[in-house]
C-alpha cells in the first residue's frame, strides 16, 4: 500500500507541473493593463509598461488627457511658480493620472 501511495504521490508530483501550461498566456496577455490591474499592480506601473511597449515597437504613446484648466494661462503660471518652490510637486511631467500623492497634507500626521 505505501508502495503504490508513493507511485502515486511522485507521479502527481511531476504531472502537475505539466499542467500549467494549458492556461496559455502570452506576453501580450501578461501585459495588458487589465491583467496588470487585476494581479494589484498601481496605473503609474500600468503606464509605465504600455508606455515602454509603446517605445519598444517604436509607436507613439498616447498619454491619458491633462485637465482642460491646465491649459489656461493663469493656471499654468501658478502651477510652475509653485513647482518652483517646491520641486516635489507633481508636474504630471512623468506619468499623468498616477495614485502617487507628493503634496503633504493633514493625513501625513
Amino acid at each position: 500500500m505505501k508502495k503504490i501511495l508513493l507511485i502515486t504521490g511522485l507521479t502527481a508530483l511531476f504531472a502537475l507541473p505539466s499542467f500549467a501550461e494549458y492556461t496559455e498566456l502570452t506576453t501580450k496577455d501578461i501585459t495588458s493593463p487589465d491583467y496588470l490591474k487585476k494581479h494589484g499592480h498601481s496605473t503609474a506601473i500600468i503606464q509605465a509598461a504600455q508606455k515602454s511597449i509603446a517605445q519598444t515597437n517604436g509607436e507613439e504613446y498616447k498619454r491619458p488627457v491633462e485637465k482642460e484648466y491646465y491649459n489656461e494661462p493663469f493656471v499654468k503660471y501658478v502651477r510652475k511658480f509653485f513647482m518652483y518652490i517646491d520641486p516635489s510637486y507633481d508636474d504630471h511631467s512623468f506619468m499623468n493620472d498616477h495614485d502617487i500623492h507628493t503634496s503633504p497634507s493633514y493625513e501625513d500626521l
